[in-house]
């Protein structure tokens, strides 16, 4: 099966082209850049070839928690593939047990992730999502959906502390050298690592404790790579974890619905 996923964040456009049932390419576009966004969903048109019975599109699957930014998508979309945007939960489902109060406030975004690091574990999971927001979403060892926590990214924390003090400069993010910070600078690079790097490793032992098992941990987003390297807890770390959640959540929809025809 061939489609294009699109994972429509706060901060940028992530896309990727699935082709005979392979992750061909992935591309990230920020918010505020996206005029190249039609010349690359042509190309990774093209890179999926003729469709079966002679089909003119290839389905183009997302999950959005920008609805401004979305609405741009889908008008990109139309303009590059003359096609409508496949969403998940508004044009088919995300076949996923959940245990939360409302599942509609819940970012769809951290409903994929979370399903596509289950349907390849098959065990207990704790997705942690190093983003604009870092997200720590749990599921159980049977599939469940548990929810999780939301804390500020490392990205936004240090722009709050650059924003919001008289002194603070505002920083990037970036690997300790060590314990300590001899300066203003790396004093808020380490503390914003290790924040959420402790963030990190206490969730794991409160699920733990919760599930009665130690659940696999698997990190994804934008500074995944990153808090990797200084943690041996993770199990696996996957970047564009919810671009392979769309593809795995559509092709399942596909084969369901097929089944029943």
């Amino acid at each position: 099966m061939d489609i294009i996923a699109m994972d429509i964040g706060n901060s940028r456009v992530s896309l990727a082209v699935f082709a005979q049932g392979e992750l061909k390419q992935t591309e990230h576009f920020d918010i505020d850049a996206l005029d190249a966004l039609k010349d690359c969903l042509c190309k990774f048109r093209q890179l999926c070839g003729p469709q079966p019975l002679g089909a003119q599109t290839v389905p183009v699957v997302a999950c959005s928690v920008n609805s401004d930014i979305l609405a741009d998508v889908e008008r990109i979309v139309t303009s590059a593939l003359d096609q409508r945007v496949l969403l998940v939960g508004r044009e088919f489902p995300l076949d996923m047990k959940v245990a939360l109060d409302n599942v509609e406030a819940v970012g769809s975004d951290r409903l994929v992730t979370a399903f596509a690091a289950y349907e390849v574990i098959q065990s207990a999971v704790l997705v942690a999502d190093f983003g604009s927001a870092t997200t720590m979403d749990c599921v159980s060892d049977s599939g469940i959906f548990l929810g999780g926590v939301i804390v500020p990214g490392l990205n936004l924390s240090a722009r709050a502390l650059g924003d919001y003090t008289s002194a603070l400069p505002e920083v990037q993010p970036d690997l300790p050298r060590g314990a300590y910070g001899t300066n203003t600078v790396v004093a808020i690079q380490n503390g914003i690592y290790y924040a959420a790097l402790g963030s990190l490793r206490e969730m794991a032992e409160r699920y733990a404790e919760e599930l009665g098992q130690w659940p696999q941990v698997v990190a994804t987003g934008g500074y995944c790579n990153l808090i990797a390297r200084n943690c041996e807890f993770i199990d696996s770390v996957v970047p564009d974890l919810c671009l392979n959640g769309l593809y795995l959540a559509y092709r399942n929809y596909r084969e369901s619905k097929q089944a029943t025809e």
